[in-house]
């Protein structure tokens, strides 16, 4: 076979079959210098609903992205080396936790009213991705609610960041795995930071009785 025709024949199969999944390893460092909030009041963190849908396989606990053609055809799926959602809660309670706040981490479930008699911070997770398409990009949003002691809800808002890979990076077949994993891990970061320092969830985890 000719060259040209090895190589036509190359990408056919790999739109067909696509690539074998690629594999990140999740980590997150709590931000240094942070604040502290002052007379913490001691915070549940839940598990979150999964409403990633279709992004996430409904419901698939390693699935964290995608690795995409030019006609936005996936090649292969990209995974955690584990169950995301523990990292992702305990990464929150390590946020706070750097802010003086007294935190309790409870990640095989999201909250049920009357569970628990303090605060709470749960919510509904949209997107936890991180994708290579003509760029690579990593993007966590989340409706994030803070129960109040009789399970109330007194603070519910969307959060949402979003990190594009300052690399350059390829698309297809030569995406670059570890820095699909590096912007991921921003992205996290920077989600984390935006939660334990939003001037709302501060105000009442300081002040609530």
């Amino acid at each position: 076979m000719n060259r040209p025709g090895f190589w036509l024949l190359f990408v056919s199969i790999l739109l067909v079959t696509g690539c074998a999944d690629q594999r990140v390893t999740l980590l997150y460092q709590p931000g240094t210098g942070t604040s502290q909030i002052s007379e913490a009041q001691p915070v549940t963190i839940f598990a979150f609903f999964d409403r990633r849908g279709d992004e996430g396989d409904k419901g698939d606990p390693l699935r964290v992205g995608g690795v995409y053609g030019g006609y936005g055809n996936r090649l292969s799926k990209v995974m955690a080396d584990r169950p995301f959602m523990p990292t992702f809660v305990n990464a929150i309670g390590e946020g706070f936790k750097a802010r003086g706040v007294p935190v309790t981490v409870i990640a095989d479930g999201p909250f049920t009213p009357g569970s628990i008699a303090g605060l709470a911070l749960s919510g509904d997770l949209k997107n936890f991705s991180t994708e290579a398409r003509w760029t690579n990009s990593a993007h966590i949003s989340s409706i994030v609610r803070l129960y109040g002691p009789t399970g109330d809800v007194i603070v519910e808002k969307e959060i949402s960041e979003r990190v594009r890979s300052d690399q350059g990076g390829a698309a297809g077949v030569l995406a670059d795995t570890s820095d699909l994993e590096r912007i991921l891990n921003a992205a996290l970061a920077k989600f984390v930071e935006r939660v334990v320092t939003d001037p709302d969830i501060d105000q009442r985890i300081s002040g609530a009785r």
